[in-house]
């Protein structure tokens, strides 16, 4: 599941200069040196923060992200990308600690509820990751909704609340037709459905918009025996014997040949 659901723009360069202004003076004309104002210093650590994440470089993300905080604890966003830095680093009872924090001083923040839901999920506490969910999708200006809709959709998945997955994949797509994972997962619920017309359609949609993996070579092969389509069925047992030779599906292709 994607943490990281705000997009930022790519602007490493302007922020390292951003950055060093931090805790400087600016001048104005006429006038004596005038302290930066802690809301520009709280966003010239963001800035950072958000560049060293884009660059995966978790570790330098963290000081700028407490510096912060050190000005403006209640800032949402820092609480939620330091949570997601704890959370990468193994550090799990200060994620849930920050994820908290950003709840409390933002409970309307979506993208701290959408975060907060998939750091559960991880955790296997699926009842409070779909609450966490649910309060994200309700947001209809949330940006990454569709992939909140999505994170849903696998929560929902894990619990055996296969109809919810179902309408929760299609309302992603609804919202954003290129949603690979939730194409796939759609794919998979309407083969062991029998529906293999549709099956096959979120599958070439899949197809499309993404790189295949084990699972989805696997799905191929199936749909390929179903439709009597026998060089789709050589092309893709060929990709999956080549890029996933250990695999579980590999594993299962081979026992059906047999």
């Amino acid at each position: 599941m994607t943490l990281l659901t705000r997009p930022y723009a790519k602007r490493l360069l302007m922020v390292v200069a951003l950055y060093s202004l931090a805790g400087c003076v600016t001048t104005e004309s006429g006038g004596l040196p005038k302290p930066d104002s802690d809301e520009n210093r709280v966003k010239a650590h963001l800035d950072l923060a958000r560049g060293y994440l884009e660059q995966r470089d978790v570790t330098s993300a963290r000081r700028p992200l407490e510096a912060a905080l050190d000005i403006d604890p209640t800032n949402a966003e820092a609480n939620v990308l330091l949570a997601m830095v704890y959370q990468t680093q193994g550090e799990n009872e200060l994620a849930e600690s920050s994820f908290k924090r950003a709840i409390r001083y933002a409970p309307e923040d979506s993208m701290a509820r959408n975060n907060y839901g998939t750091f559960l999920y991880s955790q296997g506490r699926l009842e409070d990751a779909r609450k966490q969910l649910e309060l994200a999708i309700r947001d209809p200006s949330y940006v990454a909704r569709p992939q909140a809709y999505e994170n849903l959709g696998l929560t929902e998945l894990k619990l055996g609340l296969t109809d919810a997955a179902e309408q929760s994949f299609q309302h992603a797509l609804m919202l954003n037709s290129k949603q690979a994972r939730s194409m796939l997962e759609l794919a998979d619920l309407y083969f062991e459905k029998g529906v293999y017309p549709t099956s096959k359609q979120y599958f070439d949609g899949f197809s499309r918009e993404s790189r295949h993996n084990a699972r989805s070579l696997w799905l191929g092969i199936r749909l390929g025996r179903v439709f009597d389509d026998k060089n789709a069925v050589a092309s893709y047992a060929l990709a999956l014997k080549n890029l996933y030779p250990g695999s579980d599906e590999f594993r299962m292709y081979e026992a059906s040949r047999e």
